[in-house]
């Protein structure tokens, strides 16, 4: 995109917002590609389509995102205000960003955003006895109660209770045939049960995506599932349109090990002893969105369960992708 020769001569008057927080990865990114567009508005902030990537600014409503630079509610809204889609975006630096809108040029000022990183502490895992909160999540998850995004009832499911004739019984054996082929090494197994949930459900990220999310992060932390899975799934969202643009930057961001603060340390409580925070960061993960939350944590827990369901044990000096010891066992005995 070419800068536009008129950029904001519009107006002699600019208003200007301060970023809280910002992603220690943006700027050094903001840098390369200083150009872009608005992309989408709504509620808790924007999209800016920076080239072929987006970058979000708004709330920590649903978390602190790796495209991600926040601020409270109040310069959300006028943020808001000033632009419109497709309005062009100009870093001036790496630390300004300015809005053009005939009338109301802004400029999002960034010097003063502190910067945040989180990242899962896969060092912290050597083999399944590390996962101190598995009963604890399902517990909770059959607790909590409400559907998934794509009207899997927990208590159904965690009961096996799903028949062939059941609407939701498709999902159900399509993540069973998703895990079954990253932990048995059944490459030619993986893309189609991926396509079955790339896009599928509404909204800006579809459920059937946050539930991969929940996989991938799981992933991070165990390095259980065959390298395959990222191949393939970064694959089909390189070269297929099957997905949002706004799940497509969630899901490349988390085949880096990029996630938002709120399933990061989900992950990493999984880790620690520490129950009373583990059941914290769960429940503010489940209360996430309309259903993301609770369609990321079906992820999680779809993962967790299928590599007890195994047996699955990889130590620290197991090659991923190489020789695993399986013992199957039905989900109802977990």
């Amino acid at each position: 995109m070419r800068r536009s020769s008129d950029f904001c001569k519009a107006s002699l008057y600019t208003s200007c917002l301060m970023g809280e927080e910002i992603h220690a990865q943006l700027t050094a990114f903001l840098s390369r590609r200083p150009i872009g567009r608005v992309h989408s508005i709504f509620e808790n902030g924007i999209n800016l389509a920076m080239e072929d990537a987006l970058i979000f600014v708004g709330t920590t409503k649903n978390g602190r995102v790796p495209f991600g630079i926040h601020m409270g509610q109040e310069s959300v809204s006028r943020l808001r205000f000033y632009v419109r889609c497709n309005d062009e975006v100009v870093a001036r630096t790496p630390d300004m960003l300015q809005f053009c809108h005939p009338q109301y040029p802004v400029t999002l000022d960034l010097s003063r955003a502190a910067s945040f990183h989180y990242e899962i502490r896969a060092y912290h895992y050597s083999s399944f006895l590390d996962l101190f909160h598995v009963d604890a999540l399902v517990k909770t998850c059959l607790t909590w109660g409400v559907p998934t995004g794509l009207d899997v009832e927990w208590n159904r499911f965690l009961a096996n209770d799903y028949r062939p004739d059941d609407r939701q019984y498709a999902t159900i054996r399509h993540a069973e045939q998703l895990l079954d082929a990253l932990l048995s090494d059944e490459v030619q197994a993986i893309a189609a049960p991926l396509r079955y949930f790339l896009g599928r459900g509404p909204g800006l990220t579809p459920s059937g995506d946050d539930f991969l999310i929940g996989l991938l992060a799981v992933h991070r932390l165990t390095g259980a599932f065959h390298p395959a899975f990222l191949t393939i799934l970064r694959h089909i969202l390189e070269t297929e349109a099957i997905t949002t643009d706004v799940s497509k930057a969630y899901l490349l961001h988390a085949l880096h090990g990029r996630f938002s603060d709120k399933v990061t340390r989900v992950l990493n409580a999984m880790v620690m002893k520490n129950a009373s925070y583990f059941q914290t960061r769960l429940l503010l993960l489940l209360q996430t969105g309309h259903s993301s939350g609770i369609d990321t944590v079906f992820g999680i827990a779809n993962a967790i369960m299928a590599l007890r369901r195994y047996k699955h044990v990889r130590t620290s000096c197991d090659c991923i992708g190489g020789q695993r010891h399986f013992a199957a066992t039905p989900r109802s005995n977990l």
